[in-house]
């Protein structure tokens, strides 16, 4: 069977990431509709991707109710994710939010419910999880070769979100449809990454987070520390003031540590300690490449995404996902407004 998909959104997200996704695996997937307010913007996605069969559409209320539509891809500003994944769950469509998942943690759980009451999948578009880098570290971190892990710490950076969005990216620096800044933006990317690295809960967060170049009214730069639920540790940072682009972590464990850094010749290093009882772990390490496997990070996620709605099967990065690290990401602003431990 072939997906039969809707997008919500023809701004870059669908350009860069859904559109040449969904034609790259045209014999799983097909696009029915493009919506946008902006009609002149659907219209030059088809005709960029010359793509035949697409209708376009203006009323995002009406894309989601069409019959043929299996799956909806809703890649509009923060604010809008829940309404638009609530009408579509109860028009019992399948749904891939951009990240993140939306702007509350209670908006969050309206769109798990309706997803559930619809029957049909929610999945939040956390590409990190997706990246092959992420995901060679992950079977590092499962496999156990790190021992029991101490302190995990993450750094996600950019210039801003005004160097790849258009119109300049006004949406972003709107508090009421983005949720806030650099923190919610892409720290939730970082936040996510570091809570599936960890495989645990993280029970509570200090967090400083300023404005220090950008002329907006929300957030560019972020710092956060967690505790987990174990004992153990862990720090991100984000920044929308970082040149060039970057995403590194380093796990550290009682038997050695693994630094990861996208983008480099060898992205993932892992460094053990062999080392025999009461001799000095500093002296004798052994350093491991794992193998990086295929796929670039869009590529991985839609791709997951389409072939879960065919195979029936729940996505990984399911709305409770999404809600888990919203309710980090909100905790961190709760945190950095009242300068105090907060609970997660």
């Amino acid at each position: 069977m072939a997906v039969r998909v809707g997008i919500i959104g023809c701004g870059k997200i669908s350009e860069r990431a859904s559109l040449p996704n969904l034609v790259n695996y045209k014999k799983k997937a097909r696009i029915k509709v493009l919506c946008d307010i902006v009609e002149p913007k659907a219209l030059a996605l088809k005709e960029k991707f010359r793509l035949t069969g697409v209708d376009i559409e203006r009323d995002w209320k009406k894309a989601v109710k069409r019959k043929d539509i299996d799956a909806i891809f809703i890649n509009t500003p923060n604010y809008l994710h829940e309404e638009m994944t609530v009408a579509a769950a109860r028009n019992k469509k399948h749904v891939l939010v951009e990240k993140p998942i939306t702007i509350t943690v209670k908006a969050a759980d309206n769109m798990i419910r309706s997803a559930k009451a619809g029957g049909v999948y929610l999945m939040v578009e956390q590409t990190q999880r997706f990246d092959a880098v992420h995901q060679a570290a992950k079977k590092v971190l499962e496999s156990g070769t790190l021992g029991k892990i101490h302190n995990i710490r993450g750094r996600i950076g950019h210039a801003g979100p005004e160097y790849w969005s258009e119109g300049k990216a006004h949406w972003f620096y709107d508090k009421k449809k983005s949720g806030g800044g650099a923190m919610i933006d892409i720290g939730v990317h970082i936040t996510d990454l570091i809570r599936w690295f960890a495989g645990k809960k993280i029970k509570e967060v200090f967090a400083t987070i300023r404005t220090i170049e950008k002329p907006v009214k929300v957030d560019d730069n972020a710092t956060v520390l967690f505790r987990f639920e174990d004992g153990s540790k862990g720090e991100i940072e984000c920044s929308w003031t970082t040149r060039p682009y970057e995403v590194t972590t380093t796990v550290y464990g009682s038997k050695g540590k693994m630094m990861t850094s996208v983008g480099t010749k060898k992205p993932v290093k892992v460094v053990i300690a062999k080392t025999r009882r009461g001799d000095d772990p500093n002296c004798t390490l052994e350093e491991i490449y794992p193998e990086i496997g295929p796929g670039e990070p869009w590529e991985n996620a839609v791709h997951y995404f389409i072939d879960c709605v065919i195979k029936k099967r729940r996505p990984f990065v399911s709305g409770e996902e999404g809600r888990e690290t919203m309710r980090v990401i909100q905790a961190a602003y709760e945190s950095n407004r009242f300068g105090k431990w907060v609970k997660v």
